[in-house]
């Protein structure tokens, strides 16, 4: 199938990410005297920071939140593009593809953490997770994104790493593609129309 608009998650999908926000997270914690493993915080990435927190109980997120937020820019010269991403975000603009961004990040964690990366910063379609009352795994940022940028649904396809990403993609009825290079060993992406091994893979449904 022909897709003229691809929307992105950011988190593991575009930048290697999940593993230095999962460390950031648990140090941040464990500095309130709760010390859960990074696997845990890792297995729930694609999730808002502060919905993962009170999933774990966290009764003080908003200060560790503001504790992450300055250790985790401390850091983000760690942060790299997959191999391969820089490229096709490149060729899908010269073929003329819609291109953006839907995430879990609020805006201010997005244009703090998108320095380094202008091809993301500077998209015309942005969708974060302040956008909408309910974000990911709703379907709510990505159908915000398609009403408000006045998309068509059967020609948009929403590629991510999480089982997050897959469900927000189904409830809003549009198509997933998982980007396995990003994602967790063991993610079972049932609801996925496509499962990608490299972002070289995706040029090929274009």
């Amino acid at each position: 199938m022909a897709y003229t608009n691809v929307l992105f998650d950011i988190d593991n999908t575009l930048v290697n990410s999940a593993f230095l926000i999962a460390e950031t997270l648990q140090k941040s914690t464990l500095k309130e005297g709760i010390d859960i493993p990074v696997s845990r915080f890792r297995s729930l990435i694609g999730m808002p920071g502060d919905e993962i927190l009170k999933r774990f109980g966290v009764e003080n997120w908003q200060r560790v939140l503001e504790r992450y937020s300055v250790d985790f820019s401390k850091n983000m010269y760690k942060l790299s593009y997959f191999t391969g991403i820089k490229e096709l975000l490149e060729k899908l603009i010269q073929e003329k593809i819609k291109i953006g961004v839907v995430t879990s990040k609020n805006k201010k964690q997005f244009f703090d953490e998108t320095k380094l990366f202008p091809e993301i910063a500077d998209l015309k379609i942005i969708t974060t997770s302040d956008d909408t009352e309910k974000p990911k795994p709703s379907g709510d940022p990505l159908l915000f994104t398609i009403h408000h940028h006045d998309l068509r649904k059967k020609s948009t396809l929403y590629v991510g790493d999480s089982m997050y990403d897959m469900q927000a993609a189904y409830e809003a009825g549009i198509d997933f593609a998982a980007a396995s290079w990003g994602a967790l060993p063991g993610t079972k992406f049932e609801f996925a129309k496509y499962v990608l091994k490299s972002p070289a893979d995706l040029l090929t449904l274009i």
